[in-house]
């Protein structure tokens, strides 16, 4: 990594995306080396695409710093992602700010990308608005950012509703309290705990049809 100036690098090695991404330590900077080969490339070329979209609407996400052919770097996003251990006193006001990040991203638009799931193209969705992938401030308890925009694109705002209540639902969160957790996150937002397309966008996702290195549009 001596080409970035790095002291320390690190392999970072959660997350499921197939790319490798090393932590670097530069300066009091913190920076992400993200790469891949064959289709990974083209994924991480389209993602950086969207990082700089969402990054110019002023809506927080990682800068990019620098990219290439297969390769982004990108800066480190501030907060902690709501996967991580929260209090339990806290948990409520993470669910908040869940909801209220998805309410800011919904109210983008000119987005010139298209989702690559199905439906109207009526907000501007993630495409994987889950708990590992939105952070939040741990004093403030206010949301402050999303990663992982592969999927980013103008599609039907029911998507990442989906998505977070397949996240806050599957037992990967279990700290939140399951459905429970899920119906409030659809209430805080505004959203129809009961629409199907809720259901439908979970099935869908898991499918795997729809992975960002298989459908670039």
């Amino acid at each position: 990594m001596d080409r970035f100036g790095a002291s320390e690098a690190e392999p970072v090695l959660v997350g499921m995306s197939g790319a490798t991404v090393v932590r670097l330590l530069r300066g009091r900077q913190t920076l992400y080396y993200k790469s891949g080969d064959g289709p990974m490339a083209a994924a991480i070329s389209a993602e950086a695409d969207r990082m700089e979209w969402l990054g110019s609407t002023g809506f927080p996400c990682p800068q990019v710093v620098d990219r290439g052919n297969n390769w982004v770097l990108t800066a480190e996003l501030p907060g902690r992602d709501a996967s991580q251990h929260w209090p339990a006193a806290d948990r409520p006001a993470v669910i908040a700010a869940l909801a209220e990040g998805l309410r800011l991203l919904d109210s983008l638009s000119d987005c010139p990308f298209d989702s690559p799931f199905p439906g109207s193209a009526t907000a501007v969705t993630h495409g994987d608005y889950c708990a590992p992938n939105v952070f939040v401030d741990p004093e403030t308890l206010k949301f402050c950012g999303v990663l992982d925009v592969g999927r980013l694109g103008a599609g039907d705002r029911y998507l990442d509703l989906a998505l977070m209540v397949k996240s806050l639902s599957n037992g990967l969160n279990p700290q939140y309290g399951g459905p429970s957790a899920a119906q409030a996150f659809v209430a805080a937002y505004g959203g129809d705990f009961g629409d199907p397309r809720i259901q439908s966008y979970i099935d869908l996702d898991n499918s795997g049809a729809f992975d960002p290195r298989n459908d670039l549009r």
